[in-house]
């Protein structure tokens, strides 16, 4: 059996579809066909939609923010104040100016967990507020994987990156129950019961940032908590989520070839891609049909759950809808 360091090691690996995918000769050979799918679904214009979330940043992927869309009484989320983002490792001088001085940055919330942000630190932003609230429970995480066997753990060394995966989406870490498995385990709930604490303490005319390592499950799970509590519907929050996949085309391209590539067989190629950077509406739409057969709504969950008052609903609504 391995050791606890060495079994979240690899799950966290698995996880994040890290690790050599197939030989380094293979790789060579089919890197350049990879990449020219890659750049011409990457040169591809954003739709209208996208272009109006996008919040243009260069070194930092699925940058975006939930302004525009309409909630509670008609009105609109206020721009530049709720923001999205993969994680802000590769951020440049010119992302971090633009965040402050165009967005008037105040906060950033890491989703990640510690094996992430050690591999990947949060930069240092002067006079913003950097607070790493972990959604996964790490421990609980590594306890499943001890329990696996002996061979299901060797599989996640594996080269193959869909028997890499089949462990860990056993246990339900990766996989279209993932967000309910987010939702339901009490790490979730006091991480995104927090981040509505910080939501409500932000400063008025000054934005927050919340990110996790690719900025579409625990950053879409976040954003969808937010949104419904100001009221948008489920439609338009469906809509954002799965602008993920437009603002990551090149990065998906690249990287379903790649799988294909590494011997991942087509009908096991969208569950490897759950784990990577593309996203699908049945994982969402999972999560919110558990949201409303455990708590009656979304809007339950946020109030029972997580513990936000009706005032306090009031108070996020007249601070962030115009």
């Amino acid at each position: 059996m391995k050791t606890r360091e060495t079994i979240v090691i690899l799950s966290l690996t698995a996880l994040l579809g890290l690790g050599a995918c197939g030989n380094a000769t293979t790789q060579q050979q089919t890197k350049t066909d990879a990449q020219s799918q890659a750049e011409s679904e990457a040169t591809k214009p954003l739709s209208a939609a996208a272009e109006k979330q996008s919040i243009k940043l260069e070194g930092v992927g699925n940058a975006r923010q939930l302004g525009g869309y309409v909630g509670e009484g008609g009105k609109a989320v206020k721009d530049g104040v709720l923001l999205r983002t993969a994680a802000l490792g590769e951020a440049t001088e010119a992302d971090v100016k633009r965040l402050k001085d165009t967005y008037h940055l105040a906060e950033t919330i890491d989703l990640r967990m510690s094996r992430e942000t050690e591999a990947d630190p949060e930069p240092q932003i002067d006079g913003v507020k950097a607070l790493n609230i972990r959604i996964v429970d790490e421990e609980a995480m590594a306890k499943g994987i001890e329990s696996l066997t002996p061979e299901e753990q060797e599989m996640m060394l594996s080269d193959s990156p869909a028997e890499k995966l089949k462990p860990i989406m056993k246990l339900g870490i990766v996989g279209d129950q993932m967000y309910v498995n987010f939702l339901s385990h009490d790490a979730g709930k006091q991480g995104y019961a927090q981040m509505f604490k910080e939501l409500l303490e932000l400063p008025e005319g000054e934005s927050l940032l919340f990110h996790c390592t690719q900025g579409k499950d625990r950053t879409g799970c976040a954003a969808m908590l937010i949104l419904f509590a100001l009221g948008v519907d489920e439609e338009t929050i469906m809509g954002d989520y799965l602008l993920t996949n437009e603002f990551n085309a090149g990065l998906i391209a690249q990287e379903r070839q790649e799988m294909l590539d590494a011997g991942v067989k087509e009908s096991e190629l969208d569950g490897v891609m759950i784990a990577r950077d593309q996203v699908f509406p049945q994982t969402m739409t999972n999560a919110l049909d558990w949201l409303k057969k455990e708590y009656g709504s979304p809007m339950g969950y946020i109030t029972k759950e997580l513990g936000v008052t009706e005032e306090q609903i009031a108070q996020l609504r007249a601070k962030f809808l115009a």
